[in-house]
């Protein structure tokens, strides 16, 4: 549960800083989504041993992958609606995996004490 203390926050932090895209503009969104990136990595592999919810967890992992993907290709390719909005689809399940992945870890460790 600790790791999930360091990572869920972060990871909290760098999805709403995706989302405000009309403030951080086009290259911070590009680097947030790069260090997105990196802590979901980092997190895959100090707790992959430790998943509760596998399901949630590689779903999770998954959204990001999708936006992430969506988000290069709506780079290079424009103007193709479908692409913005599996994008933004994408990233608020991430959002919402995020949030309940939280929840589920602070569940499952009241539920141990």
């Amino acid at each position: 549960m600790k790791k999930d203390l360091v990572f869920i926050p972060i990871l909290l932090v760098v999805s709403s800083l995706l989302c405000l895209l009309s403030v951080t503009k086009m290259t911070i969104h590009i680097i947030v989504g790069i260090i997105g990136v990196v802590t979901l990595v980092a997190y895959t592999i100090l707790t992959k041993k430790e998943w509760k919810n596998p399901w949630l967890e590689i779903a999770l992992r998954v959204a990001y992958g999708i936006a992430l993907i969506s988000g290069i290709v709506i780079l290079k390719v424009h103007g193709i609606p479908a692409l913005n909005i599996i994008h933004k689809i994408s990233a608020a399940l991430f959002i919402i995996g995020v949030i309940a992945l939280l929840i589920t870890k602070i569940i499952a460790n009241k539920s141990k004490k």
